[in-house]
């Protein structure tokens, strides 16, 4: 051990070297021990040995000094020191130099070095304990027998403790948030006085004025007298869980109003009524201080005045609507760079101090402290606009806030669109023509309202989603990829809310139409069921189906839409099954001629439901369970959809159910007898050519939508251009038309849309755009009749937002084949491909393609589906160009095959074939025909490897 001894002048070293025998010792001598311990800076010692002279009285001092500066343990040894005070000063052993012995110092140090060894221990242990702490957002107390109450630094950090914290238990209760002190009372009296264990949630206020929500474990030991021999307790910090809770409360709480102004307004003649609840359920549902609404009115020097006509307050908020300030306003010059934004329908939204002086000087008057504004429009006029203000703190507003509330404001513009619209109506009814044609212009404001949601809605849902499926086939961290393939199933998630608004809107408006066709019946069942197996084995739940014999083959019906309702009766059981099995059984109910009526029931052992909902499940906007806490999100609309899509195939929807019993629903419905089997082969598949490489236009005036389309389309061969608008198309084409292969529309972009684009280009008779050129819509509107009225323009196809891949490369395909009919076919007695040439396989490296595509196997797959559509085509053009001798031709068949193997990292392919691309440009025919011998047999082998590899996948 190494020892450091702080002597006066009286000891002599043969002494010391005699009692610490062969122990390590660095001497210090001064007139007075405490002189010395500034001697100890830079020394290395495990304890401290304090020999003072006999009238040396700085001993105690030192001791403390020793123990207080530099942690080490004293050991005494002097003349006539009491050992009572050298241990109440600190010492860990004291000796009388005249009873020491050389035996009893070994044993003092012995025991001090074990004790050092257990300290170390615990300091690692305790270090351990606060990391952990730290890193779980875990702290823990003790209360020690006399009452004093140790505290775990990870508790200090969870609680930002600043020295409130004492040994005093009571200590704690200033941090507990004023609401939560009467329940944190009540805890503290059943444990402490009843010795029940206490497991529970409450809320505190850090020393930073922060809220944080803690979970918290206690437990207390009573004795036999009934005191408290030992108490404990562990909290964890859940307050991101909560928060994360309480956002997706918000969400919901605020989607839920979205719907109930969308239905308000949809339904009611007048869109005053109800426009009070209305504000306050919106104020409610953002959590926000104050909810108006600004109507714009007369101009006063060319600039129009704006008046405040309806508002929401909470408590303790004084009211403005009335007052000067607010009426009749031109809010002019300080404002008038809001007044160009909401003019080009942007939100105004951010924390006031966060902008411009003068701005900020006049909601500084109100005590706004966010705001949040968004323009109305009533047709294509600016109306005014709704607010919200926040005045308790500084509130950065997220996104799902500014377009939930954008899309009431847009429900909230076409209410009053609508209303006009009656108005309207009702003053023409004198005349029978006049209000026939009122009453279409109601229905078109009203279809161009839902046409305009589902674009406004699902175009950013397309973009969001194509962004996610971009940026996961980028080189991605587990974490990331989790966090992307979260955004994605949240963006899923909403389109599909989006989806059902649409869909319960259409069915109010009547432009909802079946689309029947024959399909064969149980093959829906089975592909309807099979997503669901996956979960039902996670849940270890029974999933299972039967389709009587008697239930025809093959029906005539619209297949879509009763997967819709089977989706969501099987979703909804496996949502409140958590054991047992689900079952779908079909049977024939009835027989009428050709038409069948069939008997469709899902059976499960979930949860059950209560009798009197067995009604209001099937109304708008309501679920079994609407508890604040529920555990199954969801707007409530799928068995409205259901309900109505049944009753429009001729049947209905039952449900019946006890609590605890399980559901069985009852679907009923008529399809026609096909007395035909359905196959693949029913359609003849399109000859696709030159589909990869093509020189594509896109137009398209969303950001997010031109990043995502352009990166899978380059991935996919294309080389892609973008315009913002119509009007930049046009201007492109012009230029460079004929350099492009295919134009991708969308249909709704400022200055130029897409189908007026269109016209102008099919109306050019070839003299400024090629008038035949494939055009394909991209859009997000969703209505009936949409489609036509895009094909009527003069588009070709038709691929709805958010865009799939797959759909679209085959939209692509179809065009580019339509448009190739007319080019000159390949005869039939061309040499056939001699197959059985012996040729040395060719080697494809799947590592590396997964590699490339970052593990993306649905996109690779694709990649591969696309290559052999390619390779089929290049083959037979090759054989009928070289029988022509028509180097020019075969030159831009082996471009092409050079390009399409590159995506499969076929290089040696692509080297020969680039070889004999150069050999046709200086006309070396022979030369050509030579080394297409040898490239065609090598190409093929790698055409059978891409095959067998693609049936393993």
């Amino acid at each position: 051990m190494r020892i450091f001894i702080l002597a006066g002048r009286e000891m002599e070293e043969p002494f010391l070297e005699w009692v610490l025998g062969d122990a390590e010792m660095t001497v210090v001598r001064s007139a007075t021990v405490s002189r010395g311990i500034r001697r100890l800076e830079g020394v290395s010692a495990e304890c401290a040995l304090i020999v003072p002279d006999t009238e040396d009285r700085t001993w105690v001092r030192a001791i403390q000094r020793v123990r207080k500066e530099h942690r080490l343990h004293c050991i005494v040894l002097g003349n006539g020191i009491e050992e009572k005070d050298a241990l109440a000063a600190g010492a860990f052993d004291v000796f009388d130099r005249k009873d020491v012995s050389r035996e009893m110092m070994a044993r003092s140090l012995r025991h001090l070095h074990g004790r050092i060894e257990l300290e170390q221990s615990l300091e690692r242990k305790k270090a351990e304990l606060d990391w952990v702490e730290e890193t779980a957002r875990l702290g823990s107390w003790q209360l020690q027998i006399g009452g004093k109450t140790n505290w775990s630094q990870g508790l200090k950090n969870i609680l930002g403790d600043e020295g409130r914290l004492t040994g005093d238990f009571s200590s704690l209760r200033s941090f507990i948030y004023p609401e939560d002190r009467e329940i944190f009372d009540a805890a503290n009296t059943a444990t402490f006085r009843q010795g029940w264990p206490l497991d529970f949630e409450y809320r505190i206020v850090t020393d930073q004025d922060s809220i944080r929500y803690l979970h918290l474990h206690r437990r207390v030991e009573h004795g036999q007298g009934g005191q408290v021999d030992k108490a404990f307790g562990m909290v964890r910090d859940v307050t991101a869980e909560r928060e994360f809770e309480n956002f997706l409360f918000k969400r919901d709480a605020i989607l839920q109003v979205v719907g109930k102004f969308a239905e308000q307004f949809l339904r009611e003649p007048k869109w005053e009524t109800g426009i009070a609840s209305a504000m306050e359920a919106l104020g409610k549902a953002v959590q926000v201080s104050r909810t108006f609404i600004f109507q714009l009115g007369d101009e006063i020097g060319g600039v129009p005045t704006a008046t405040m006509i309806h508002e929401w307050t909470g408590s303790a908020m004084m009211p403005l609507l009335g007052r000067s300030e607010v009426s009749n306003q031109t809010f002019s010059p300080v404002f008038d760079r809001w007044r160009s934004i909401l003019r080009n329908r942007k939100v105004i939204a951010g924390v006031i101090r966060n902008f411009p002086s003068d701005e900020r000087q006049y909601f500084q008057k109100t005590g706004a402290r966010s705001i949040m504004i968004i323009p109305v429009f009533v047709g294509q006029r600016w109306w005014g606009f709704i607010g919200l203000s926040e005045h308790e703190e500084d509130r950065e507003w997220a996104p799902v806030e500014v377009e939930s509330l954008t899309m009431a404001a847009d429900i909230f513009g076409s209410a009053i669109q609508r209303e006009r619209m009656e108005q309207l109506l009702k003053k023409a009814n004198r005349s029978a023509e006049e209000a026939k044609t009122i009453a279409l212009d109601a229905s078109r404001a009203k279809s161009r309202f839902l046409a305009n949601m589902s674009h406004e809605i699902r175009t950013p849902i397309s973009g969001i989603l194509g962004m996610a499926e971009m940026t996961i086939t980028t080189g991605l961290t587990a974490e990331q990829r989790k966090n992307m393939d979260m955004i994605r199933d949240a963006s899923g998630a909403l389109l599909a809310i989006v989806n059902d608004i649409l869909d319960l809107s259409k069915i109010e408006a009547l432009k909802m139409d079946l689309n029947p066709e024959d399909f064969d019946f149980r093959a829906l069942i089975e592909t309807t069921m099979s997503p669901f197996a996956s979960e039902a084995e996670v849940k270890s739940l029974r999933l299972h189906h039967k389709v009587d014999a008697e239930v025809p083959i093959t029906v005539n019906g619209d297949p879509d839409r009763l997967a819709q309702i089977l989706r969501n009766l099987v979703g909804n059981a496996m949502k409140f099954t958590e054991k047992g099995e689900i079952a779908l059984d079909v049977t024939v109910q009835e027989w009428l001629g050709n038409r069948v009526c069939l008997l469709l029931t899902v059976r499960d052992t979930g949860k059950g439901i209560e009798k009197d909902l067995h009604d209001t499940i099937f109304e708008s906007f309501t679920q079994a369970d609407n508890s604040v806490r529920k555990k199954h999100q969801g707007t409530g609309l799928g068995l409205t959809i259901s309900r109505e899509l049944a009753r429009m195939m001729g049947g209905e929807i039952s449900v019946e159910s006890e609590p605890g019993q399980g559901s069985l629903f009852s679907l009923t419905a008529w399809f026609g007898r096909v007395n035909r089997a359905v196959g693949k082969g029913d359609t003849a598949p399109i000859s696709v050519q030159h589909t990869l490489h093509l020189n594509l236009l896109l137009a398209e005036d969303n950001a997010l939508n031109q990043k995502f389309l352009t990166h899978f389309l380059t991935l996919f061969g294309h080389s892609v251009t973008v315009a913002g608008n119509g009007r930049e198309a046009l201007e492109i084409l012009e230029k460079n038309g004929r350099k492009f292969d295919l134009v991708l529309m969308d249909i709704q972009m400022p200055e130029m849309g897409g189908m007026e684009a269109t016209r102008a280009i099919r109306e050019s008779n070839g003299r400024h755009y090629d008038a035949t050129l494939p055009i394909i819509a991209l859009t997000a509107y969703a209505m009936k009749g949409d489609k036509e009225r895009m094909l009527a323009a003069g588009m070709d196809d038709y691929v709805s937002k958010p865009v799939d891949m797959k759909e679209l490369s085959a939209a692509i395909a179809r065009s580019v084949a339509y448009r190739d009919r007319g080019r000159k076919k390949v005869p039939s007695f061309c040499a056939p491909v001699n197959r059985a040439q012996k040729t040395k396989p060719v080697h494809l490296d799947m590592e590396s393609l997964v590699e490339r595509f970052d593990g993306n196997m649905p996109l690779l797959k694709e990649i591969l589906e696309l290559f052999l559509t390619e390779s089929e085509e290049k083959l037979v053009v090759l054989q009928h160009s070289l029988a022509e001798r028509n180097l020019v031709e075969v030159g831009a068949v082996l471009h092409s095959i050079s390009n399409i193997a590159s995506h499969v990292l076929a290089m040696e392919i692509v080297t020969l074939s680039l070889e004999l691309e150069k050999g046709c440009s200086q006309g070396e025919i022979d030369t050509v025909m030579d080394g297409v011998a040898r490239l065609r047999p090598r190409f093929e082998s790698l055409v059978e490897e891409v095959r067998r590899r693609l049936i393993s996948l």
